[in-house]
């Protein structure tokens, strides 16, 4: 996770993926995944990732929500958004 105030860095490795929701939205479709992992900072509640497909299936943005909305203080890492498009990828 990339802390956004810059104060933090830590590279994780995601685990327990579950598909909570997909769904369309205009061009686009919107799946919400579930993941743990033993690293999470202890400021992050509810995590999930928000996954934004075009029509073609590409990956467009692979963002970190909390409680339903964008996380106001993290982003994942590059290596993350991969861990979740790897296993995103195997379920379709």
């Amino acid at each position: 996770m990339i802390d956004l105030n810059f104060e933090k860095y830590t590279e994780m490795t995601l685990s327990d993926f579950t598909l909570k929701e997909h769904y369309p939205v205009q061009h686009w479709v919107h799946y919400l995944v579930g993941f743990s992992t033993d690293k999470m900072p202890i400021d992050i509640i509810d995590p999930e990732a928000l996954v934004i497909l075009n029509e073609a299936g590409d990956v467009l943005q692979v963002v970190l929500q909390e409680e339903g909305c964008d996380s106001p203080n993290y982003q994942f890492t590059e290596n993350e958004k991969q861990q979740i498009i790897a296993w995103l990828t195997k379920q379709m």
